[in-house]
């Protein structure tokens, strides 16, 4: 498991600042921190993959990495760093403050009230209202999993462009015995 100290390091590293600008998102600049703001915190796990990708190249590989064992490491800092990151989001609101979950299914509510006219002119009535009861029975557990969820298919991606930037197949050597 020492070989994979830079990918757990990065991961967690990547989980910690995750949560940071959750709590930014929600505290200090007033916004739904499950909104379209989350999508701009993809560029820290990015960066912070790429790192510790590169960083497992040089010391594991010694200078060389194939695409799979690339994405290997990749799907591995993805699933600590999501993991930590919606722990630590549901554990915030189990002991310390839920209201954010409130704030979420309002400002999700007042979204679809928003564009009801469109909603219903596309899908009917009964799915507006099928989404108005689905958002009124959102909870803690459902959105850190659902945070989970799209932070790991976000990291997938990004594993996926990550292996395909650091991969180096070693060099092949012919051998001369002629």
């Amino acid at each position: 498991m020492n070989r994979y100290t830079t990918i757990l390091n990065g991961a967690s590293l990547a989980g910690l600042i995750a949560f940071a600008l959750f709590l930014t998102s929600y505290y200090a600049l007033s916004l739904n921190p499950f909104g379209a703001i989350k999508f701009f915190g993809l560029a820290v796990p990015a960066l912070l993959m790429y790192t510790a990708v590169k960083k497992y190249k040089e010391t594991e590989g010694e200078g060389f990495l194939t695409y799979g064992k690339g994405f290997v490491t990749g799907v591995m800092f993805t699933f600590i760093y999501s993991s930590l990151s919606a722990m630590l989001i549901y554990l915030y609101g189990l002991i310390v403050d839920a209201s954010f979950v409130d704030f979420f299914i309002n400002d999700n509510l007042r979204s679809l009230g928003e564009a009801k006219e469109q909603i219903l002119s596309f899908m009917g009535e009964e799915t507006y209202e099928e989404m108005i009861a689905e958002f009124q029975n959102f909870d803690l557990a459902s959105l850190a999993l659902g945070d989970f969820q799209s932070k790991t298919i976000g990291g997938f991606i990004i594993a996926l462009i990550v292996a395909a930037i650091l991969k180096q197949k070693p060099p092949i050597f012919e051998s001369s015995n002629e």
